[in-house]
């Protein structure tokens, strides 16, 4: 019976060390393939890799960076796009972005959103719903260290200074995990999407029978407003609206 039950155990450990073992194998693998050049191999390792279910910067970086050299700028702008999701203020995903978004066709006009709403997306720009999390952490444990200031404190400044700081830092950390909650939602969920087709018109319905707004093309970064069977409702950077079949663009 003991016996039975360690060997149970092992290979429990041995199962788990696999799973754990093959994202990290397939990593270097495609790292590999890329670097000899073999793009087709490593575009193919590193999807493998996400179809795991295991995610990161570094391999959004890295594939957007595969599907560049192979002239993917779709696939490529999309998981740049991803890897900023997951690392805000990268700098080296934020170039390559930029310079593989200098390659699309389309210079649609910027409509400026409200100074609140941009003052709200300049937020989830500085950090990851993680760090964002582990702030709202120390504010909420340094609140409460100067309410215990205020319980314990020996003198009526100490204490008065232990009460406005905690009530103060305890205010900040609900802000924080607002915020926090807020980025972890936009992770999930951007409601954004790139085009992936070459050339596509936008449609005035959710129908390829429908009106024609206006043609985009591959790269091009819209929001998803709404969805009826399988279109998307979109809105493009200069405010037009319109319809798109799914398969023609993916959500960041």
């Amino acid at each position: 019976m003991t016996t039975k039950f360690f060997q149970s155990i092992f290979i429990l450990f041995c199962l788990t060390t696999t799973l754990f073992a093959n994202p990290q194998t397939d990593f270097e693998a495609a790292n590999t393939a890329y670097q000899k050049g073999d793009f087709s191999t490593a575009i193919t390792r590193y999807e493998s890799i996400l179809q795991s279910g295991s995610y990161s910067n570094e391999i959004h970086y890295n594939l957007g960076n595969a599907y560049y050299k192979t002239n993917n700028l779709g696939k490529a702008i999309l998981h740049y796009e991803r890897a900023l999701l997951a690392a805000p203020r990268d700098v080296d995903t934020q170039f390559n972005l930029d310079i593989a978004k200098a390659k699309t066709q389309d210079d649609l006009d910027q409509i400026g959103n409200f100074f609140l709403a941009e003052w709200w997306q300049g937020l989830h720009k500085l950090f990851s719903s993680s760090i964002w999390g582990a702030l709202t952490i120390l504010s909420l444990w340094a609140g409460i260290a100067g309410l215990i200031i205020w319980l314990l404190g020996e003198t009526r400044d100490r204490k008065k200074q232990g009460f406005i700081g905690g009530l103060s830092l305890l205010g900040l950390s609900l802000f924080l995990y607002f915020v926090a909650s807020s980025q972890a939602n936009f992770e999930q969920h951007s409601r954004m999407a790139i085009v992936l087709e070459d050339t596509i018109e936008v449609k005035n319905g959710p129908d390829p029978q429908s009106t024609a707004v206006i043609e985009i093309h591959e790269g091009l970064k819209v929001e998803l407003l709404d969805q009826i069977g399988e279109w998307y409702k979109v809105k493009l950077t200069n405010g037009d609206e319109g319809w798109l079949p799914m398969n023609s663009l993916e959500e960041i």
